[in-house]
């Protein structure tokens, strides 16, 4: 899996170093508003329009793939919270599995301005970096940039869909983890349900793309799901965070390893 990792990077660099510029994707910055309110936080994203064929990837995204990320550029006073990612979809690079994105998606930024804007129009900037793959990958950096007051067009169309698609936790879900901490096969127990499509996204690297996930039923109906740890799997965590794919649901968890 390094080596495969390696590689990749390494075409990459030799083929396709970051320019201006988007292959195979469409991008723009957008907000939920026209006209920012002292002290009070708005939301911004970055739309990312797919063209066919193509995938970005998520903030994890497995044995192959770069997240999109963005570096902001704000007047003084203002914040930048990080990106709230939609949840993901399994993908292929070059006949590798990976997490990222086919749909097209917007990765939603919270803004918190200051109580005393400054006088005049206000710009708020970002340098985006993305890899766009098909059957080759195309690095892409550009610079948005959304000033106000001004129109948002269809920024709160797409800002509100997007909400809908960020995984929150489910505090009546009982998961626990039935695995020590860096044993090699890690156990999630699930409790009964009709729909056993299942599959769990790890978001710091414990479970890599390329690794089978199993699901089985015990006598009394609940689900055990079966992983492996990748090669380059962080040591000593004392939990598991992630999306769990619960049929059309995504779910954001975090079981704790027993002690």
């Amino acid at each position: 899996m390094n080596a495969l990792r390696s590689s990749f990077y390494a075409l990459l660099t030799l083929a396709s170093p970051l320019a201006q510029g988007a292959e195979g994707l469409d991008l723009k910055l957008v907000s939920d508003l026209g006209t920012i309110t002292p002290g009070k936080p708005f939301t911004v994203g970055l739309h990312l329009q797919h063209h066919e064929g193509f995938h970005t990837y998520w903030e994890s995204p497995g044995i192959v793939g770069l997240p999109t990320s963005l570096k902001w550029k704000l007047p003084e006073g203002f914040k930048a919270g990080p990106i709230q990612w939609p949840f993901p979809e399994k993908s292929l690079m070059a006949g590798h599995p990976c997490h990222g994105y086919e749909r097209d998606i917007t990765l939603l930024v919270t803004i918190t301005p200051p109580a005393i804007l400054p006088e005049g129009q206000i710009t708020l900037s970002a340098d985006a970096q993305w890899m766009a793959c098909a059957q080759t990958c195309h690095p892409g950096f550009e610079n948005f940039s959304i000033s106000f007051p001004g129109d948002p067009a269809d920024g709160p169309k797409l800002i509100k869909k997007a909400e809908k698609q960020i995984p929150l936790p489910d505090p009546k879900l009982a998961i626990s983890i039935q695995s020590q901490p860096d044993e090699q096969k890690i156990t999630l127990l699930l409790p009964k349900r009709p729909d056993r499509k299942i599959y769990f996204f790890s978001s710091d690297g414990q479970i890599s793309s390329d690794q089978p996930q199993v699901v089985t039923v015990e006598k009394n109906g609940n689900l055990l799901l079966s992983m492996t740890r990748s090669e380059i799997s962080p040591k000593n965590l004392k939990s598991l965070p992630g999306i769990l794919q619960l049929g059309k649901r995504f779910i954001m968890i975090e079981p704790l390893y027993p002690e």
